[in-house]
């Protein structure tokens, strides 16, 4: 559901913002049309490589302190990922200045410094972000987040640290400095991983430009260290257009409108729910399988993996039989309907999502049901209720969702604030029609567009409410009238006759 922080954010058209695009966006292709394909030939590459290329990081960096300028709650989420591009920018224009050119250049240097500090600057923007879209969310959405980043995390440490670890040589802090870059890459990738998975793996254009940049970043780091330690990589300068995507999908936020507020209740239904821990289980048993095979006997990892996959199944059979439980308690017996239950999650649901998904209540309630179910029985009025509720269904059919809230009142919730200019309400009240020898059922029923007319379950389901009856009342009162023109003796010989022929109906 979007809200206030989520509307669109006007763009400044000021020279400087202009001046950022056209270097960000235009030096980028430059360097990637150089470095891919070759436009320019050889004349060009230490100009590409070096002063343009450290400009585009740099404009990048400017670009997110334009982000953050209007950001208003988000703004020290956005300085901090300004300070850690920037930074970037920095070890970048100190490597063009003084190592590029130097046939020993020390190691590690003061450009190792500003790209070991784009990491936890960057992590700690990410963090505040989460922070300032989601205030609170359901535990499911943390564990998933969090399983999803230690996985990432696990995956990350076996396939890229220890090749690097295993190749690694030099002094204690070259070393360090060495292993340091495949650890921050491993946990940055944990983080872009935990944060899709808090945003339900649906983060949006804006959160998917940012994780975005996060993630190519890593993935050109890591081709870089593999590259640098000869890991069968090609080599050449193929590599820096990989970055500068990095750069343009973070620069790329200043023109972006503020991200969706991450909604704070979980939706899980059935298997999802095991999806993200059945996955990440799954890759744990293979790299255990990988990790320990050689050093455990074949018997205990085949035991220990098979117990893994036991945990999983059982874990799915108890999804499976929970969902089970759950639809029989969500579900009205007599009807096959939705009951008030369900009813009130999906309207709370439909409220949260109507700023991008407008949605319409529909509330029904039958005129005549009562003095059936006291002329007829109830057995009957069971029957009469079983008939409509199937007829109701079957009039909305996939337009939207139908449900018995109580008694002989009925509602609808429809996609679109019109519903189809009221086409919907007319079917269902048509559905809830029904005559014979000494009756005749039809509904009344109240309409509210939300979120145009109503934004909260509890204002619609009013709304709803006093306009059904308004309508009920009013079809009264021009009933009672036109018992009054009739005149009183006639309109008494008609309902006698009318009462003993539902009394011999009944019999």
């Amino acid at each position: 559901m979007k809200n206030a922080s989520s509307t669109r954010e006007p763009l400044d058209a000021s020279p400087l913002r202009t001046a950022i695009g056209i270097v960000l966006f235009g030096g980028a292709l430059l360097v990637t049309l150089h470095d891919w394909v070759g436009i320019g030939g050889s004349g060009l590459t230490d100009f590409v490589n070096g002063p343009l290329y450290d400009a585009v990081v740099v404009s990048a960096g400017l670009a997110c302190l334009v982000k953050a300028r209007g950001a208003g709650r988000e703004r020290g989420a956005w300085l901090a990922i300004a300070a850690a591009v920037l930074c970037w920018g920095a070890s970048e224009i100190y490597w063009t200045a003084f190592l590029a050119n130097n046939p020993s250049p020390p190691y590690p240097s003061p450009a190792d410094i500003g790209y070991l500090a784009f990491y936890p600057l960057a992590a700690t923007g990410v963090y505040l972000l989460v922070r300032s879209r989601a205030r609170e969310l359901d535990w499911r959405l943390w564990m998933d987040g969090l399983i999803a980043a230690l996985g990432t995390a696990a995956l990350g440490a076996a396939v890229v640290f220890e090749f690097v670890a295993a190749r690694t040589s030099g002094s204690a802090l070259q070393v360090a400095t060495t292993l340091a870059y495949p650890i921050g890459d491993i946990l940055m990738l944990a983080l872009v991983v935990g944060v899709i998975a808090l945003t339900r793996w649906r983060p949006g254009r804006t959160w998917s430009l940012l994780l975005a940049g996060l993630a190519a970043l890593v993935v050109a780091d890591v081709a870089y260290t593999l590259q640098s330690t000869d890991a069968s990589l090609p080599g050449g300068d193929w590599i820096e257009p990989i970055y500068l995507f990095a750069a343009v999908c973070i620069g790329a936020e200043a023109w972006q409108t503020r991200a969706e507020t991450i909604q704070p209740m979980a939706r899980f239904d059935g298997w999802r729910e095991l999806m993200i821990p059945a996955f990440f289980a799954t890759v744990m048993i293979g790299l255990f399988a990988m990790q320990y095979f050689s050093r455990a006997s074949a018997l205990t990892t085949v035991l220990w993996t098979a117990t893994m996959v036991a945990v999983i199944a059982r874990l799915g059979i108890s999804v499976r039989e929970n969902k089970r439980l759950l639809e029989q308690v969500r579900t009205d017996h007599l009807t096959g309907l939705g009951n008030q239950g369900r009813m009130q999650v999906d309207l709370a649901t439909l409220c949260e999502r109507a700023g991008e998904e407008p949605a319409t209540l529909l509330l029904l309630d039958l005129n005549g049901f009562k003095r059936f179910n006291d002329t007829f029985g109830h057995p009957a009025g069971d029957a009469m209720l079983t008939r409509l509720g199937g007829q109701l269904s079957s009039a909305v059919g996939s337009d939207g969702a139908a449900y018995r809230i109580g008694g002989d009142e009925f509602a609808v919730l429809a996609a679109g604030d019109g519903a189809g200019d009221g086409e919907i309400a007319k079917r269902a009240a048509e559905a809830l029609t029904a005559s014979g020898k000494g009756f005749e059922l039809s509904a009344a029923w109240g309409k509210v567009a939300i979120p145009a007319e109503a934004d909260t379950p509890a204002t619609a389901m009013q709304l709803a409410d006093v306009r059904m009856y308004a309508q009920k009342e009013s079809r009264q009162v021009a009933h009672d009238d036109a018992i009054e023109i009739d005149g009183s003796e006639v309109s008494v010989r008609l309902r006698g006759a009318h009462d003993s022929e539902a009394l011999e109906q009944g019999q």
